[in-house]
C-alpha cells in the first residue's frame, strides 16, 4: 500500500485507508505495522512533511485493531504498541498550532509537535481525542467521546471532556445492591 514502509505477517489492511506523507526521509522513519494487527476502512494517517520534524512517524505494534474512521497524526511521532484496540472516529493528534500572535491567522502560525505514546493492551473508545505529547500508561481504558489532555497512568479508566480517572482496572466497585440502596436512602430519606 502506498506510503506504508512495512507491514508484518498476518495484518489486514483496508484498501481506502490514507497516509499522507511529504519528503520522505531515509533515516527509517515512516510508517509500519506490526504482525496480527488489524485496520478497517476509512483511517487517515498524516505524518506530513518529515523535514519539518525529526520525529515525524508512525509506529503501530502487533495485535493492534483500528475500527474505521480516525484521523492519526504522526506529524510529532506515533507510537502504539501491542494490543492496542482503539474504537471508531478517533482523533490522535500530534501536531497542533501556535495560536498567541492576534495578528496573524492561526493557520500561518507555527506548528506544535508532541509525541504520544500510546502503552501495550490500552482500549480507546470511540471518538475519543488525544492531543499532542500525552503517554497513555499500560492497559489503560479511555472512555468513548473522551478527551485527553494530560498524561494517563496504567490501568487508569478515564472519561469525559477533560478526561478524568474515575477508578483502576482491576478494582473491585461498590455497585452491589447494598451499596445502590445505602445511597438511595442517603439521598431521598432524609430522617
Amino acid at each position: 500500500m502506498d506510503g506504508i514502509d512495512s507491514v508484518g505477517e498476518n495484518s489486514t489492511l483496508s484498501e481506502d485507508i490514507e497516509v499522507r506523507i511529504i519528503n520522505k526521509s531515509d533515516d527509517h522513519r515512516g510508517m509500519r505495522i506490526g504482525s496480527n494487527s488489524m485496520i478497517y476502512p476509512r483511517n487517515r494517517f498524516v505524518i506530513g512533511d518529515m523535514n519539518a520534524n525529526s520525529r515525524a512517524d508512525i509506529k503501530i505494534g502487533n495485535f493492534v485493531l483500528i475500527n474505521s474512521g480516525g484521523y492519526f497524526s504522526g506529524e510529532g511521532g506515533l507510537i502504539i504498541k501491542d494490543y492496542v484496540l482503539i474504537g471508531a472516529n478517533t482523533c490522535i493528534l500530534s501536531a497542533g498550532h501556535k495560536y498567541h500572535d492576534r495578528l496573524t491567522p492561526i493557520q500561518q502560525q507555527e506548528l506544535t509537535y508532541g509525541t504520544i505514546t500510546i502503552e501495550r493492551d490500552v482500549w480507546i473508545g470511540a471518538s475519543s481525542v488525544i492531543l499532542e505529547g500525552i503517554t497513555i500508561g499500560e492497559g489503560a481504558v479511555i472512555g468513548a467521546g473522551t478527551i485527553v489532555t494530560k498524561d494517563v497512568e496504567p490501568y487508569a479508566v478515564v472519561v469525559g471532556n477533560p478526561g478524568r480517572t474515575i477508578k483502576y482496572r482491576g478494582e473491585k466497585t461498590k455497585t452491589g445492591l447494598f451499596q445502590r440502596l445505602k445511597h438511595y436512602i442517603a439521598m431521598h430519606c432524609r430522617i
